[in-house]
């Protein structure tokens, strides 16, 4: 057996498990059928975040209208929750306006601190999850604020809102004037 010449060495690749392909023999995939593209995990994640994402912005909106529609109301209905004490309503007369409601304060999502902002969240969830599960909700407009809103009373079930937001601790007594911070110290700030 004769040993190739040195000439002849750096033109042969060796076959071993790892080796890189000579691009000259890159083919491809072999056929078949082609792969579904949510068989990457990455692919999957992603549409993963994109259900949640869309689950979290568009169904409570939506949830908030249907709800409103659906169950009887005294006044005007309650078609959507803007934050934890910020609701908007529908009236027979003026279409959909924005009303707060009466006797409580809640953050605002527009915060100054991250543990504000997280407050107000929960707040705007338990109000939305308060109006969900009530059979009868009923609205008392009584004027407007400074910013245009109309003030309401709010009450489901026949209980007043603002004395059960303020029993849960989302909420503090308000009656106008100066608002108190929410932000807790050492928390982090915006």
């Amino acid at each position: 057996m004769t040993r190739p010449r040195n000439s002849q060495r750096g033109k042969v690749l060796p076959f071993r498990r790892g080796a890189r392909r000579h691009p000259k023999w890159a083919l491809g995939r072999p056929p078949g059928r082609p792969r579904h593209p949510l068989h990457n995990w990455r692919s999957r994640f992603g549409l993963g975040v994109a259900v949640l994402t869309l689950g979290a912005v568009v169904l409570p909106p939506v949830g908030d209208a249907v709800n409103g529609m659906v169950k009887p109301t005294d006044g005007c209905r309650v078609v959507g929750i803007i934050d934890g004490d910020t609701v908007r309503l529908l009236c027979s007369r003026s279409g959909v306006i924005s009303g707060r409601v009466l006797g409580y304060d809640t953050p605002e999502k527009k915060a100054r601190c991250l543990s504000e902002f997280i407050d107000a969240l929960r707040a705007t969830q338990h109000l939305r999850w308060m109006l969900w599960k009530s059979s009868k909700i009923s609205t008392q407009t009584v004027g407007k604020d400074r910013y245009g809103r109309v003030l309401t009373k709010l009450s489901v079930d026949g209980s007043d809102v603002s004395e059960r937001m303020i029993g849960t601790g989302l909420a503090r007594r308000y009656d106008g004037g100066q608002r108190q911070s929410w932000c807790v110290e050492g928390f982090g700030g915006f």
